[in-house]
């Protein structure tokens, strides 16, 4: 009888550390996942983003555009010391949003600030209450445009998305003059 019970229980544990270890073992190395060369004199982190932002910036401003890939686009993202400099532009933070396509499933991860019409509104929407609504806002405005051909494209245009919940959430929100992207980012996920 013990060794029954001893084979129900060290049975399965045997087999999970089996498959957490031939889980390690067979994973490509993150940059192998993520499509990327790795360069072990490269920088990491903060400042290769910095690097990468500069590049695609020159690359626009020569009248190029860049590649895209057909399983993600990323938007270059914006100046951070800009944005904190101006007041009246308020960051809601990132929000994470599925699209749901036939054959993949797109994740879209943007990092959202609003231009305000004027200081006043930027100051109220800056507090706990005042900014989680208008972050509930903005997430059923997403959840509308990712129902709409705004998203469910190659490319998305962040203008078009731009307009489309400014739009949207100026129903509910008084003196939203714009919706900028700090980062855009989108992934397409194919389905099993």
């Amino acid at each position: 009888m013990k060794k029954a019970a001893i084979a129900f229980v060290a049975l399965p544990l045997l087999c999970l550390g089996a498959g957490y270890g031939a889980g390690l073992a067979l994973a490509p190395a993150p940059a192998e996942a993520a499509g990327t060369e790795v360069d072990d004199k490269a920088p990491h982190g903060a400042e290769e983003a910095v690097k990468d932002a500069a590049q695609a910036s020159e690359t626009d401003a020569h009248g190029e555009e860049g590649e895209k890939s057909a399983k993600g686009e990323n938007q270059e993202p914006m100046d951070s010391y800009a944005l904190a400099k101006d007041r009246t532009v308020v960051r809601l933070g990132q929000m994470t949003i599925p699209v749901e396509k036939t054959n993949s499933v797109s994740y879209v991860v943007a990092d959202f600030a609003l231009k305000m019409g004027s200081l006043e509104l930027a100051e109220r929407y800056r507090r706990v209450e005042d900014a989680t609504r208008m972050r509930d806002s903005l997430l059923q405005a997403m959840n509308l445009a990712a129902e709409s051909a705004v998203l469910r494209g190659v490319a998305i245009d962040s203008e078009a998305l731009s307009q489309l919940l400014r739009d949207l959430i100026s129903k509910e929100h008084q003196g939203v003059d714009d919706v900028m992207f700090v980062s855009l980012y989108k992934q397409d996920v194919a389905r099993l």
